[in-house]
């Protein structure tokens, strides 16, 4: 595992910075060597995802983590259908020979992961809220983190550079209990 180079795709820095964190906590090793992509868009990851995946490889990625988030219709509120989005991203993904792969699909938001730890949303909301049993139900859950935050002066103390440092307090087990999606990443870690 020491000549492990895992790419990291995802729609912005602070996902891929937490999602470098869970990696190295879910592997035990901070000296594993990551490369990361952040597409700034969720159009942008899609469209460039192949040609991204291609250079990464030529750089000697010899896995990849893509982390795309699993959007509402901005119509009716309803999530975006999760089949159809991986099938894009399989089919994306799919010139790259590594069978190291993996595409992960938070539901709606990564930040969701959080609501299944009740010490991070103690962290959070400075001992106000409840951790979720099933969090990837919670509508907007960045959003709600930030109302979470909230303090007496009506600003919000959680954003999203915040996340590292979620990721790094998150109790792993427990998410991944609660979180299909963080479930099957930590067994996709685990097989490396």
């Amino acid at each position: 595992m020491s000549n492990r180079l895992i790419a990291l795709i995802a729609e912005d820095d602070t996902d891929c910075d937490a999602i470098r964190e869970i990696v190295y906590r879910a592997l035990g090793n901070r000296s594993i060597k990551t490369k990361k992509w952040a597409s700034k868009s969720c159009g942008t990851l899609r469209k460039k995802l192949t040609a991204k995946l291609n250079a990464m490889s030529n750089q000697g990625c010899n896995a990849f983590i893509i982390v795309h988030d699993l959007d509402r219709n901005p119509q009716n509120g309803s999530l975006n259908d999760e089949g159809k989005l991986r099938t894009i991203l399989e089919v994306a993904a799919s010139e790259i020979k590594s069978i190291n792969r993996y595409i992960c699909i938070p539901i709606e938001e990564l930040e969701a992961w959080f609501w299944a730890d009740p010490e991070t949303i103690k962290l959070v909301g400075r001992g106000k809220g409840k951790a979720q049993v099933n969090p990837h139900q919670i509508k907007s859950p960045k959003e709600e983190l930030i109302k979470l935050s909230i303090g007496e002066n009506r600003k919000p103390r959680y954003s999203t550079n915040m996340n590292v440092e979620l990721a790094a307090r998150l109790n792993l087990d427990l998410c991944s209990d609660r979180c299909p999606s963080f479930n099957n990443l930590l067994k996709f870690l685990r097989s490396l």
